[in-house]
């Protein structure tokens, strides 16, 4: 790899990572405050069709999600890889499918509550980040597939790689996001809440964009972009 190559994967890098960053910041700080705002609207008693369709809504808000990632990224890659077509919308199916795994384990426990079951047994925050860690493992990879099969027809060595990169990028990534929601619910006074969520949400896009974006980076220094 020569001088020049390294100093544009480097660019590559500190652009990829600034874009992951936004864009969790918009996608997910738009999912946050939709998903409060039903909550709220909610309230604590909920019918098992109420639960159901929140579900739905953040499946949803997680495709909007999912656009504002895939929009963002690509617009960094058309820079290094212009053939590369789809990505976008590859990341949009890629965020539905994730979300509707990772709504999966609340919506049940929320089920049993509106059905008059037992509710599920709190557990402390380590137990909730190694969780958080176990669900980015699975539904990190599960985003990138859609990616990956548009990346393989611009990067065919290799591309495969993308896969656990994301697994290891979504497991960081989510155990920063629930850190993040213990530490601003602790925060006094909506405005430092507010500041809370939107640091961790883009520390959390960084650190995404940090891992997966250093095996992006090697995937295209093969094509000496």
């Amino acid at each position: 790899m020569s001088v020049v190559s390294d100093k544009r994967r480097r660019r590559f890098l500190v652009r990829w990572i600034g874009a992951n960053a936004l864009a969790e910041l918009l996608g997910l700080g738009t999912v946050a405050v939709v998903g409060y705002v039903l909550v709220r609207q909610a309230g604590a008693a909920l019918t098992v069709s109420g639960v159901l369709a929140q579900a739905l809504a953040l499946v949803l808000l997680g495709g909007f999600e999912g656009w504002v990632v895939g929009m963002l990224q690509q617009r960094v890659l058309q820079g290094y890889v212009p053939a590369l077509a789809g990505w976008t919308r590859a990341t949009v199916i890629g965020a539905l499918c994730a979300w509707l795994l990772g709504m999966i384990p609340s919506t049940v426990a929320h089920l049993h509550g509106a059905t008059g079951d037992a509710a599920a047994p709190d557990i402390g925050l380590p137990q909730r980040l190694a969780l958080a860690a176990g669900l980015g493992l699975v539904a990190g990879p599960l985003l990138a597939l859609f990616q990956w099969r548009r990346l393989r027809t611009v990067v065919p060595a290799g591309s495969v790689t993308w896969l656990p990169a994301n697994a290891a990028a979504w497991a960081l990534g989510m155990s920063v996001i629930f850190l993040t929601v213990h530490v601003a619910v602790a925060v006094p006074g909506a405005v430092g809440t507010c500041v809370a969520v939107a640091l961790g949400l883009a520390v959390a896009g960084a650190v995404v964009g940090a891992v997966h974006g250093w095996a992006m980076a090697r995937l295209l220094g093969a094509t000496r972009a």
